[in-house]
């Protein structure tokens, strides 16, 4: 009787994911127009598809004020070592593009750990930036999403 073992070895790694340039002011998010504490909308910061380190995605397509669609999506540039972001007269490429070509924004600012969860008190990033959009400013302000059942809004 003849036995025959057989092995097998190989010198790739598996390779361990990585984050993207953008990853720390990139998330979702809950955030209110103006004053109102009450009225939460969901919006997006993400990277682009070339990984870039001074430029990220924002999304909000169900904002509404007094029943006026302002929904956005565009890149916008930022900075990451300060955590902030900005943009004139982007291209507007969200669900209300036909009605609002263009956004830009100003004083945009992430603070981490800047305030937290309403409900259940956790530590969170905060953001907030000036939205100018068909010649009207919206001060936008909210927080980074928890993963708590309580925070969600």
């Amino acid at each position: 009787m003849v036995w025959a073992s057989v092995y097998g070895t190989s010198c790739k790694k598996d390779q361990e994911p990585g984050g993207t340039a953008m990853q720390k002011m990139s998330g979702d998010w809950y955030v209110n127009i103006g004053n109102d504490e009450e009225t939460f909308f969901a919006l997006s910061t993400f990277n682009t598809s070339d990984n870039s380190s001074t430029q990220i995605w924002i999304q909000a397509g169900g904002l509404s004020d007094e029943g006026v669609s302002i929904g956005i999506k565009g890149k916008i540039n930022a900075d990451l070592a300060s955590q902030t972001f900005s943009g004139s007269n982007i291209p507007n490429i969200g669900t209300s593009a036909g009605d609002n070509p263009t956004f830009s924004i100003s004083n945009g600012r992430i603070v981490t750990n800047g305030t937290e969860g309403p409900g259940s008190g956790t530590p969170t990033d905060a953001i907030s930036f000036d939205l100018n959009i068909d010649g009207h400013t919206y001060k936008i302000s909210g927080y980074h999403k928890t993963g708590f059942l309580e925070d969600q809004q």
